[in-house]
């Protein structure tokens, strides 16, 4: 999706990943489990994309209508 008019994921979920994002990257600057914040983040980061195709997609379907 493109354009003016591509729907917005709400920012309540945006802002959800990336505090518990946040959250990995400061134990991992301290040292803490790097290999287990890692993943962390990455599986964080794919539940983040999965999570918002899917608003995308059921705001692209409202839109459409029935």
């Amino acid at each position: 999706m493109s354009g003016t008019q591509a729907p917005a994921v709400p920012s309540d979920t945006v802002e959800r990943y990336l505090s518990r994002i946040e959250a990995h990257l400061v134990r991992l600057r301290e040292g803490h489990d790097p290999m287990g914040h890692f993943f962390g983040i990455e599986r964080l980061a794919r539940g983040a994309r999965s999570e918002c195709r899917e608003l995308l997609r059921q705001a692209e379907r409202e839109r459409q209508g029935p």
